[in-house]
């Protein structure tokens, strides 16, 4: 029964998938997940170097070829023209660091694409020996050009019949999201490029000087030390001029979006006491998955579960300026 329903799904794509009453967007959707690992490689927008882009992408899987509630490596892609998420990790992050996140949502129906951000992850001498100021600020200039060019790749893939990706994209369908410098990272991208349709900005660190008027999410967390709410995270809300919501999750800190929380890492927040990490987790996609499905996939039908009045305990939604709903479109073959 699950597969023929899993098939159907695929054959419609998503403004069909969240068709049932209530569902629950904090579980795993009704379709199987692949993943699989691209090799992009573009020039460095600072010194010209080839920049490696080793890229985690998360996707439908065709009916049979993935497990149910897990992700099976290098899965076929199910059939449809999907729409897209690049995700942008923090700094001295990893693209795999929201693994709850990026799962979900490609079981709802998201191809999700996270490209490394090269001199600025966890295991790169530029960050095992603390934070190196050059090698952020040489991060900043790439990462808005990283995500461009992935996406890039994607579509050119969807055209191209050696891609597992052929015929798999849907260009017009587009969302963008990251956590803390990938949080900014996400606010620039969406104010750069036109194809962004909406954008969820995770504990963003400051974006000044930028104008977004992509409809626009963006979830900071009460007891954050490195991006706080109340300066940093209103801050970034405040460069909005589209469709807009601005989300607090309470007694919790920085790393409620990523895969573990250490105070070393992540300042306040993962204390005895606070939210732990699969209820912050929890509450992130209950916002993050109905936004994407309105602005992204064209789905409203669930737009009320951002609104203010709804919210679950240990969240506030303090501001909500809706959009009107993209026309919906079914997809190409």
């Amino acid at each position: 029964m699950r597969r023929t329903l899993v098939l159907t799904l695929s054959m419609l794509a998503l403004p069909v998938i969240a068709a049932a009453a209530g569902p629950d967007f904090t579980q795993h959707g009704p379709l199987e997940v692949g993943r699989r690992i691209v090799r992009w490689t573009k020039a460095s927008e600072t010194t010209g170097e080839p920049r490696v882009l080793d890229t985690l992408v998360w996707y439908p899987a065709a009916p049979g070829t993935g497990t149910p509630d897990a992700v099976t490596e290098n899965a076929e892609v199910a059939e449809a023209r999907w729409p897209v998420i690049l995700f942008s990790h923090g700094s001295c992050g990893v693209p795999g660091q929201s693994p709850f996140y990026v799962e979900t949502l490609a079981s709802w129906g998201f191809i999700v694409a996270a490209p490394p951000h090269p001199g600025n992850q966890t295991f790169e001498p530029e960050c095992t020996s603390g934070q190196d100021p050059e090698a952020i600020a040489d991060s900043y200039a790439n990462r808005v050009a990283d995500i461009r060019f992935v996406l890039d790749q994607l579509i050119a893939g969807s055209a191209d019949e050696t891609s597992p990706f052929y015929r798999r994209v849907d260009p017009r369908r587009v969302g963008m999201s990251g956590h803390s410098f990938g949080g900014q990272t996400t606010l620039r991208v969406a104010a750069a490029e036109p194809r962004v349709k909406g954008a969820v900005a995770l504990a963003p660190a400051s974006a000044n000087g930028i104008v977004v008027r992509t409809p626009t999410m963006i979830i900071g967390s009460e007891l954050d030390s490195l991006t706080p709410f109340e300066t940093t995270v209103r801050g970034a809300y405040a460069v909005l001029q589209g469709p807009r919501y601005l989300v607090e999750l309470q007694n919790t800190g920085h790393c409620a979006y990523a895969l573990l929380c250490a105070p070393s890492f992540c300042g306040t927040g993962c204390e005895p006491g606070t939210l732990d990490l699969e209820q912050a987790h929890d509450l992130t996609l209950s916002y993050a998955l109905p936004f994407f499905l309105k602005y992204v996939a064209g789905n409203g039908r669930f737009e009320d579960r951002i609104q203010p009045g709804n919210e679950p305990p240990f969240a506030v939604v303090h501001a909500a300026v809706p959009g009107t709903l993209p026309a919906r479109r079914l997809p190409t073959r």
